[in-house]
């Protein structure tokens, strides 16, 4: 029997984290002398991606990439401890446990990923957590997602990346594999949810 696997997005997916993210971001813009536009820079960030912003501010004011990523992931992990778990996110979990799906973690957060996972209890759900630590190439690019159908000899059809935005739709699609989403819109490849719960009810 194929085994379902669950690939599971991190910051506000599994874990409500957008507070730390704002507090960072207005850091950044602070720090780098850049006009904060609070509406349309949290829109962008839930619709792309902060990486997909940060590329943008480098590109528009002549910065390097490089650095504001490493300037936004050091701020962000030193705020780790606002991160809270998602509305039935551990509910779900403990759900996945009991029907024998395979729960794995691929996120664009640096390697305290681990520890914000042990803070809140989850880390026992999941059988590996890939993080930016692991050099692969950033979503959409599907090099991490190949890598775990690969590793684990996944089937397409059965694994499904668990997201809210964009890219994570474009990186499930990428791959091959389905997608399951809370903030983009239903399509062939797509489910979306308004919140975690409704996971059980697709697989009823």
């Amino acid at each position: 029997m194929t085994k379902r696997t669950f690939i599971w997005d991190f910051d506000g997916t599994l874990v409500e984290s957008y507070q730390a993210i704002h507090e960072v971001l207005v850091l950044l813009y602070e720090t780098y002398g850049l006009e904060f536009d609070q509406d349309w820079v949290m829109d962008f960030i839930i619709k792309e991606s902060v990486g997909s912003l940060l590329r943008q501010l480098a590109a528009e004011n002549n910065l390097d990439f490089q650095d504001l990523l490493a300037f936004f992931n050091r701020e962000q992990e030193a705020r780790d401890h606002m991160i809270n778990i998602m509305p039935y996110a551990l509910e779900t979990l403990e759900w996945t446990k009991e029907k024998g799906i395979r729960n794995i973690i691929y996120t664009h957060k640096g390697d305290t990923t681990g520890q914000v996972l042990e803070r809140l209890g989850i880390a026992p759900y999941f059988e590996e957590v890939i993080t930016s630590a692991n050099g692969f190439k950033r979503k959409p690019d599907p090099e991490a997602v190949d890598y775990l159908i690969e590793k684990y000899d996944l089937d397409p059809s059965e694994t499904y990346y668990i997201g809210d935005r964009r890219i994570d739709v474009e990186v499930a699609q990428a791959a091959g594999i389905l997608s399951i989403n809370l903030g983009q819109v239903d399509s062939e490849i797509n489910r979306k949810i308004e919140d975690l719960s409704e996971i059980t009810s697709i697989f009823a």
